[in-house]
């Protein structure tokens, strides 16, 4: 079952960063990955693809003002790399700004995750910091996994301070996330900002290759510069992601053996297919 990643978190922490990087290390094995932005006040289609003009009939805000969303809107509306062909991108193009298209509305993000979730095997929800983007919430309900970056200074601190009411609901599960210390660097007070907090998951440091890599257009490269510790919390989110799918199978082991389907049930199983077809 496809597995829904939500990335939020306070500015400057790297989120789109990150998401490029997961996205990579989750498709070395060839499984699919699509990453949706919501983030119309910096459009990230030509962040993303810089050489390539994607017109606006592209655009992500295209798909959530539509009546609808469904698999083939959203398959219609996926930027695939020219390169490596199993990332997908959505977003919003060039030009675009948040008055382009009307308010989006929470349910349809919702629509549009889930929809997306038919289409791949990861889907990569990249939020904005500002939680009025009903993005934001939606793409935090909707995740599977959901993952906070904050950076790790008073900045971050106070923004998670501030959004935290809002989250209380159980629907963002708010105590569950995953929580990384985004562009730390060496002068950063890790122990006493994790403190605040609760503690960090891990740190995702400042690297001047990764910040290269998003300046000059090349954020899918940037996997290639991460350090040891970078590495150790990306790889703490796929253990994660595993652990998942572990309970996953599990889970319907048991329900299959308790109900009767699976093995010695084969006529069975082959009826229940039909059904669905």
């Amino acid at each position: 079952m496809a597995k829904v990643i939500t990335v939020w978190g306070s500015p400057g922490s790297g989120k789109s960063m990150f998401c490029c990087i997961l996205a990579k290390a989750l498709t070395r094995d060839k499984q699919k990955a699509v990453i949706i932005s919501g983030e119309p006040g910096t459009p990230m289609l030509p962040v993303w693809l810089p050489d390539q003009i994607i017109e606006t009939n592209a655009s992500i805000g295209q798909v959530l003002s539509s009546v609808e969303i469904d698999t083939t809107l959203v398959a219609s509306h996926v930027t695939v790399l020219k390169h490596y062909p199993f990332i997908g991108l959505m977003g919003y193009s060039a030009s675009e700004n948040p008055l382009s298209y009307p308010e989006v509305d929470y349910q349809m993000v919702l629509q549009l995750a889930a929809a997306a979730s038919r289409l791949v095997d990861y889907v990569i929800l990249d939020c904005s910091s500002n939680m009025t983007n009903v993005f934001t919430p939606a793409a935090i309900e909707a995740g599977d996994l959901i993952i906070r970056l904050l950076t790790p200074d008073l900045k971050g601190v106070n923004y998670l301070k501030a959004h935290e009411p809002l989250l209380q609901d159980r629907r963002f599960r708010y105590n569950e996330h995953m929580t990384f210390a985004g562009m730390a660097r060496p002068f950063h007070a890790f122990d006493e900002m994790g403190y605040i907090i609760g503690g960090f998951d891990g740190l995702l440091p400042y690297g001047k290759e990764i910040d290269r890599c998003a300046t000059e257009g090349g954020m899918f490269q940037a996997i290639k510069y991460c350090n040891s510790k970078y590495t150790a919390s990306l790889n703490k989110v796929l253990d994660a992601l595993e652990q998942m799918e572990l309970a996953e199978q599990q889970e319907e082991e048991i329900f299959n053996t308790s109900t009767g389907h699976g093995y010695g049930n084969e006529s069975e199983e082959g009826d229940d297919d039909e059904q669905f077809e």
